[in-house]
């Protein structure tokens, strides 16, 4: 285990961090900025140093002049060689994924039919269930339309029980 990480220390609460600006679901600057200063430092990658220290620019139209948000503060993107940086990595993530799956689908050819028949067999009694409430509800919207009430005063709560695994 890393030197003054323990199950304590992830275990505490933490104070209210500043929200960092995400790419791809991820921290910006808490995770893709260090990391992509390591890939440089190792030489894997090559991303200028004006990308990795400012990595949020000032959107601007074409003439020139800076986009606002709708509260009339500035609008900022990420810089285009970190995003295209990130696009590789989530690339290559999923063209790693999609080789593993390849392989196993070779590999383990029954096993993966297997789980594949199970995943169609669940899948099909989650759909019926939806389908079962969906058609109930329609069925007493319609009903509520013909007495002339409108959708605003339709129950919300489902009479139906939801299924839940055993």
């Amino acid at each position: 285990m890393a030197k003054g990480l323990d199950i304590h220390s992830l275990m505490k609460q933490s104070p209210n961090k500043a929200k960092d600006r995400t790419v791809w679901g991820l921290p910006l600057n808490g995770l893709w900025i260090p990391f992509f200063m390591g890939t440089n430092a190792v030489k894997e990658s090559n991303i200028d140093s004006g990308s990795l220290g400012c990595p949020l620019r000032l959107s601007v139209d074409k003439d020139g002049v800076p986009k606002l948000k709708d509260d009339g503060s500035a609008r900022y993107t990420v810089d285009k060689n970190i995003s295209k940086a990130v696009n590789g990595v989530k690339d290559n993530i999923a063209f790693g994924l999609m080789a593993f799956t390849a392989t196993i689908q070779k590999t383990h050819a029954e096993e993966y039919k297997a789980q594949v028949d199970a995943a169609q067999k669940a899948g099909e009694t989650i759909r019926e269930h939806e389908d079962t409430t969906l058609g109930a509800y329609l069925a007493e919207l319609e009903t509520m339309a013909a007495k002339g009430a409108t959708i605003a005063e339709a129950p919300i709560e489902s009479k139906s029980r939801e299924l839940v695994p055993a």
